[in-house]
């Protein structure tokens, strides 16, 4: 019996590295991928993690000006390090939602704000025409899937917004508040809008799009 909770520890271990591997080869693959791509005065750019990954943004928009520029697992410093050819392009607008996977490695919320602060600043420097528009996180339900990083975080979510808030009042920049759209009343990811607990499906992009379209005309 120990040997085969060794063997099962074993290949979940192994499994769990190759989910990472296959993370990292994608994020190496996209992210290349988008510095040969142009950027322009007229673009409108979505950058942030997975979610913002999941999305055709242009489709959804309604807007050929609409370029999506998330990848999955990205976190706020992976942003900050890869905005290079996004801000020689000088775009018209940029929106950003990213914060969750830094909570699933254990940063604090005001971490994640200074984080995002000194992004913004630098595409305040870099791209002063640039219209900035900060998201909050959104929520997520373990009670759906277990993330187990994310395990007892959602308080961090919670106090990453708050604090995130402040950074846009701080910045002069539009502050989009989608948690409560998605929130189901507990701090969690409505689990009609997930069926992972933490990703959305086509009604959560949809609620999303509502929130933000307004922003983007």
């Amino acid at each position: 019996m120990k040997r085969l909770i060794l063997l099962l520890f074993a290949a979940v271990s192994l499994l769990q590295a190759a989910a990472q591997a296959n993370t990292d080869v994608y994020y190496v693959r996209r992210a290349t991928h988008f510095e040969t791509l142009p950027v322009k005065k007229s673009d409108i750019i979505m950058l942030g993690n997975s979610l913002t990954d999941g999305a055709e943004w242009n489709e959804l928009l309604n807007n050929r000006h609409v370029k999506n520029r998330g990848i999955v697992g990205d976190i706020v410093q992976g942003l900050y390090e890869r905005m290079e050819p996004i801000l020689k392009g000088q775009p018209k607008k940029i929106f950003i939602l990213s914060g969750v996977n830094d909570v699933s490695h254990d940063v604090s919320g005001d971490s994640i704000a200074r984080a995002m602060e000194k992004l913004i600043v630098l595409i305040k420097t870099r791209s002063p025409r640039t219209k900035i528009y900060l998201q909050s996180m959104l929520p997520f339900n373990n009670n759906v899937r277990e993330w187990k990083l994310l395990r007892d975080r959602e308080h961090v979510v919670v106090e990453g917004n708050r604090a995130l808030e402040q950074v846009a009042r701080r910045q002069g920049v539009t502050w989009i508040n989608l948690y409560p759209l998605f929130d189901d009343g507990t701090g969690h990811l409505r689990a009609d809008l997930t069926n992972d607990g933490l990703h959305l499906l086509g009604a959560g992009y949809i609620i999303w799009r509502d929130a933000i379209k307004q922003y983007v005309k």
